[in-house]
């Protein structure tokens, strides 16, 4: 077996890291760009009943973001009309709402991360924001970072913010930001899934020195463990590395080997892993939604199985 290989998780359900932080112990959360409009139009009556749908389901956790299309107000639509206990609710400052999730605009200024977090707590019908996550560190410039630092620092000591957190970025990314010793969660996106380790041998163990809890988001590697496999291994767009296709391809065959979807594999996968606290699952629908939680309730893949999938890292 890969010698560099990711742990194996005893308990898929609880993070214990995050409930000493306050923000819950549910191991799985709801992203909502897709729901959000961030990819392509929706159905925001869909979107919303998905929204109600998780919450009656037992979803407690759910994250968006400014640049996820209307996913602040369709969370403060659902949190208006549910009448259960509230959830945990994830937002993102720094990258600004576009035409679409391909259109990046950022403003890391004080005064705009101050005014982005306001309307989110106003989108959102929250006095605070549970956990407000850096979106995408790597933007900011070097120059500017212990400035951003500060002022989301000061977010926090205002009330406006619980806890603090970095979306995405890897390596110098995180570079004046993740050693500061104020951001207590970091969101790996397509570092280490199914596909991909590079997150495991190279991000990890920073990780660990700083003390963070984890999120993983798109455990599917934004489709190409999933339904849009196909499309992506033909296409082979530009932030779908080679060596990743390649991979989705022999982990298609081991799925189907064994009877099971790809995207069954590539989420009893990523619950397994004991790298992460938590994993940000996505869904467009109602039908996606319950797929992915009986992905869940299946539990752990196979021990075989498992180390199939770092043979195939390897």
């Amino acid at each position: 077996m890969n010698t560099c290989s990711p742990a194996v998780r005893t308990d898929p359900h609880t993070g214990s890291k995050l409930e000493s932080f306050g923000l819950g112990a549910s191991r799985l959360a709801l992203g909502l760009a897709t729901l959000g409009g961030a990819w392509h139009p929706v159905d925001e009556g869909e979107s919303l009943a998905t929204v109600l749908h998780a919450l009656e389901r037992g979803v407690g956790v759910f994250d968006a973001a400014p640049a996820y299309g209307t996913a602040e107000q369709l969370m403060g639509r659902a949190l208006r009309q549910w009448r259960g206990a509230r959830p945990m609710v994830s937002t993102k400052v720094g990258r600004l709402p576009g035409l679409n999730a391909h259109v990046d605009s950022y403003d890391f200024s004080p005064a705009g991360m101050r005014d982005s977090v306001r309307r989110s707590c106003d989108h959102l019908g929250l006095a605070q924001i549970d956990l407000l996550f850096l979106h995408e560190p790597q933007m900011v410039p070097v120059a500017q970072r212990a400035e951003v630092a500060a002022t989301l620092q000061g977010l926090r000591a205002e009330g406006l913010v619980n806890r603090l957190g970095l979306a995405g970025g890897h390596g110098a990314g995180w570079d004046g930001l993740l050693e500061t010793g104020v951001f207590d969660v970091v969101m790996l996106f397509r570092r280490l899934d199914a596909c991909i380790f590079d997150g495991l041998r190279e991000d990890f163990p920073r990780l660990r020195r700083a003390g963070v809890a984890t999120y993983q988001a798109s455990p599917l590697h934004m489709g190409l463990l999933g339904a849009r496999h196909a499309e992506l291994v033909s296409k082979q767009p530009e932030w779908v590395w080679a060596p990743q296709i390649e991979r989705a391809i022999q982990l298609r065959r081991l799925a189907e080997a064994h009877a099971m979807e790809l995207s069954v594999l590539a989420h009893r996968f990523a619950f397994n892993l004991a790298e992460f606290d938590r994993v940000v699952i996505g869904a467009g629908n109602r039908a996606q939604l319950d797929a992915a939680l009986r992905d869940l309730a299946l539990g752990p893949l196979p021990q075989d199985i498992f180390e199939a999938v770092c043979r195939i890292n390897g």
